[in-house]
């Protein structure tokens, strides 16, 4: 009896070890799963979303350039794209806003019917919609991503000359299409907030025949900050 007792109590303490060996494989399984510490940035697997504002120097070329004759850091972007995580391009829209102004001194300006002596105030106003499509070198989560863009869209653009209180130019509604390049650096590689450094050529086919222009064309650099979510 005694014997079958000790063989009743080994197999029974045997049976206890063999779960307790089997859960603590188990536990180190879990444990060293190597499969849970690699898995793809979700910026890698999903598409994601991205926001930039960003403003800057904006310079009046062509016959825009001869009309003004001046700079201007009145000039700003705010872009919102889709970042596709494979092919390396993104997709969006932006809108702008652009303001020249370029004052000359009084002097006498004679016309047919007369003549007038005014301060000329030339102002130049533009502000795009636009649809946009990026290619970019690296994957999403590279340090450093440059990219080249293009846009087409609407903008409404008026260009006005003052003399005083007297003025003549026109606006409206026009096309533009838009060409660039640029790079954004994030500030560290899986975070949200980067820094953004562009230039764009912008086309606005406007022809005012009065101020000699045959359209509003200008490039634009700027810098500015971007935000980015999945």
């Amino acid at each position: 009896m005694k014997i079958r007792k000790v063989k009743t109590i080994s197999a029974i303490v045997l049976c206890f070890m063999g779960v307790f060996l089997v859960n603590i494989a188990e536990a180190q399984q879990v444990i060293d799963r190597p499969q849970l510490f690699k898995r793809e940035s979700p910026y890698l697997r999903y598409t994601s979303y991205r926001v930039s504002l960003t403003g800057g120097l904006g310079v009046a070329t062509g016959s825009l350039g001869d009309f003004m004759a001046a700079n201007t850091f009145r000039n700003y972007s705010l872009a919102v794209d889709f970042v596709f995580p494979k092919n390396n391009m993104s997709v969006g829209f932006a809108i702008g806003s652009q303001y020249f102004v370029n004052r000359l001194p009084r002097q006498v300006y004679e016309y047919d019917n007369g003549a007038i002596s005014a301060v000329q105030t030339r102002t130049v106003t533009a502000y795009p919609i636009t649809l946009t499509g990026s290619y970019h070198v690296g994957d999403v989560n590279a340090r450093v991503r440059p990219y080249v863009q293009a846009g087409l869209g609407a903008a409404f653009a008026e260009v006005a000359n003052y003399y005083g209180m007297l003025s003549t130019g026109d606006n409206g509604f026009k096309f533009v299409a838009q060409g660039g390049a640029g790079v954004r650096v994030l500030l560290s590689k899986t975070g949200n907030v980067g820094l953004e450094l562009g230039a764009t050529y912008q086309h606005i086919p406007f022809k005012i025949e009065s101020e000699g222009i045959n359209a509003a064309s200008s490039i634009n650099a700027r810098v500015g900050l971007f935000y980015r979510w999945w």
